[in-house]
């Protein structure tokens, strides 16, 4: 009998030792994603909505108390809730397009603008020169020039 107490207090004693703590929550929380749908799919470990979040991290909490590992709890809510519950897709599949998409679409934006940038500099006239669809003035045409030129000083 006594033994059976003693074993009791030890267990009373040791439960609040094996509580996880709220960094190992967060911890494996942050891999995961609020579901609610009200956040906009925010880290289960930064969400305040009472709602999922909040009894998520408890529940995070009490796998975690069982023992269970980081990896096997975010398995468990991968098989519960599918792909969507993760904060990350791995990259693995048709999630690997997710990880090389934009660094893709930036290298080929750099190359773009540097190619534009490029043959502005080789096409552009400079100073005093006339554009690639622009004729000089001919003789006629400076004349005509002129003569407009002074009609219109002659009016002032």
């Amino acid at each position: 009998m006594r033994l059976g107490i003693l074993l009791l207090l030890l267990c009373l004693l040791a439960a609040p030792a094996l509580a996880a703590s709220t960094e190992e929550i967060k911890e494996v929380a942050a891999e995961l994603v609020c579901l609610c749908g009200d956040c906009n799919r925010e880290s289960l470990a930064t969400c305040l909505c009472n709602e999922f979040a909040v009894p998520q991290r408890e529940y995070i909490g009490q796998l975690l108390d069982e023992g269970k590992s980081h990896r096997e709890i975010i398995d468990e809510y991968v098989s519960a809730y599918g792909q969507i519950a993760l904060a990350m897709p791995p990259p693995k599949g048709a999630n690997l397009l997710a990880w090389i998409a934009p660094f893709a679409a930036l290298l080929f934006g750099v190359f773009l603008i540097r190619s534009v940038l490029r043959g502005w500099r080789r096409e552009g006239p400079s100073a005093g020169q006339s554009t690639p669809g622009e004729t000089a003035p001919n003789a006629a045409q400076r004349e005509r020039m002129q003569r407009e030129l002074d009609r219109f000083n002659e009016s002032e």
